[in-house]
């Protein structure tokens, strides 16, 4: 069985921080991990993108993969940009110093900080919203495709790859924050649960 890790002493003495703290240290790694390796996906597709519209002699293969670079891009960015706050936040917080007890609160404070804006940019990320942006999104780009040029199985393709990798980015990103949050706040808490064919609800105390 794995020993567990000692608290720091500034958040020992109150359960509720030293819950923040255990949350968003089970899932620092897990957070870097997602950050580098969404981006580095990203990454290889536009970079595929580009050899595909470089070399290409197929006039639909070379217009999606104009529109992918660009897309696929965009993604890039939007994640390199806004990395998950408990990937590096921690390392921050770890190093401020805690000999006086003005210290001691300020680190308590930059702690809870950092918690709140994981624990709420997980709660956007897992929320509705997100999945039907991701679906407006890639149905767009399709009818781009389709409309505009006519690119049927192209624009079929990119509909259901684009909208799989879009949730396969929600999915995998952590959510130990806000579920800690959850658990902290008490109370019932109504929640959409996405399934492969519909869509349920589910409560938690």
């Amino acid at each position: 069985m794995a020993a567990v890790a000692a608290l720091p002493a500034f958040v020992s003495e109150d359960p509720a921080l030293a819950a923040r703290w255990r949350a968003l240290e089970s899932e620092e790694a897990r957070a870097r991990f997602w950050y580098w390796g969404w981006s580095g996906f990203y990454g290889a597709v536009v970079a595929g993108e580009v050899v595909i519209a470089a070399t290409s002699s197929n006039e639909g293969a070379k217009i999606s993969a104009y529109y992918n670079i660009g897309f696929s891009g965009a993604g890039m960015l939007g994640v390199l940009l806004f990395p998950p706050p408990a990937a590096y936040g921690l390392d921050a917080v770890r190093a401020m110093p805690e000999d006086t007890e003005e210290q001691r609160a300020a680190k308590r404070r930059a702690l809870g900080e950092l918690f709140d804006r994981e624990a709420s940019r997980e709660r956007w990320y897992h929320s509705p919203w997100n999945h039907v942006i991701g679906l407006a999104v890639n149905a767009g780009f399709s009818a781009i495709l389709y409309f505009g040029y006519k690119l049927g199985g192209r624009a079929l393709l990119t509909l259901t790859a684009g909208s799989a990798i879009w949730e396969a980015q929600i999915w995998t990103h952590p959510t130990a924050a806000r579920d800690t949050a959850d658990s902290l706040a008490g109370g019932l808490r109504i929640h959409p649960v996405f399934f492969g064919n519909g869509v349920g609800i589910a409560g938690t105390f």
